[in-house]
């Protein structure tokens, strides 16, 4: 019951709170690949393809490719530095975005849960039919629990997983203005050593100027170790 109350405190947390401004709605699909290969004990090369769609999978929305460096500091914490080259559809012509991103993640074990988050740092540049158009910053604060289902816990139990990020823009080394929100509430299974799958419901709320475009989104990611 305890762990429960606490996924519904957590829910609570990330409602949105700007419900008064104007509405826009999509439903999307998220698809993604991770693969990492390990140079040594503590430092990792990850790559992400990300393919996401629109009207579920009618019509294409962005892709991404995120490769970066994971750098193990312990047991329950590692840093990452990376590059992502996203391209988005826009009405007209597609918005590209480079950015360079800094991140630290960080998990510990409660009682049969783990909670887990990260804090990441952007670096975004963006431009539109060639032409630089704007630079800024933003930074991000991920945090969340994952729960086994099974009451014997072994290294293949499927998990609960649950997390809220806030995401920040940055104006004179300050976060000065709330920019989106993710929820997403799914589950994890271990398919073997190497192979990991985390699928779920995601429902980003973005902010347009004076109203807010939500998102409900199927999210999938494949986690592989090559």
């Amino acid at each position: 019951m305890k762990k429960f109350t606490l996924i519904f405190c957590f829910l609570l947390v990330s409602i949105n709170l700007f419900q008064l401004k104007a509405q826009e709605r999509q439903d999307n699909a998220w698809k993604a690949v991770f693969s990492d290969y390990s140079l040594t004990a503590s430092k990792t090369i990850r790559l992400e393809t990300h393919i996401r769609t629109k009207q579920f999978i009618a019509e294409n929305d962005q892709y991404l490719i995120r490769p970066s460096i994971i750098f193990k500091l312990n047991k329950y914490s590692n840093f990452n530095l990376g590059v992502t080259f996203l391209s988005t559809n826009m009405p007209g012509n597609r918005l590209i975005e480079n950015n360079i991103w800094q991140q630290f993640n960080f998990s510990f074990p409660i009682k049969k849960s783990t909670y887990f988050g990260w804090i990441r740092l952007e670096q975004r540049w963006k431009k539109r039919g060639g032409i630089s158009e704007e630079f800024g910053s933003r930074i991000r604060f991920r945090s969340g629990f994952q729960f086994p289902l099974n009451k014997q816990i072994n290294n293949n139990s499927p998990e609960f997983v649950i997390f809220n990020e806030v995401f920040l823009l940055i104006e004179k080394k300050f976060p000065y203005q709330y920019n989106q929100n993710w929820t997403f509430i799914g589950f994890q299974q271990k398919i073997s050593q190497n192979l990991n799958i985390l699928t779920g419901f995601q429902r980003n709320s973005i902010v347009k100027n004076d109203s807010f475009l939500h998102k409900n989104i199927w999210s999938s990611i494949i986690f592989y170790k090559l």
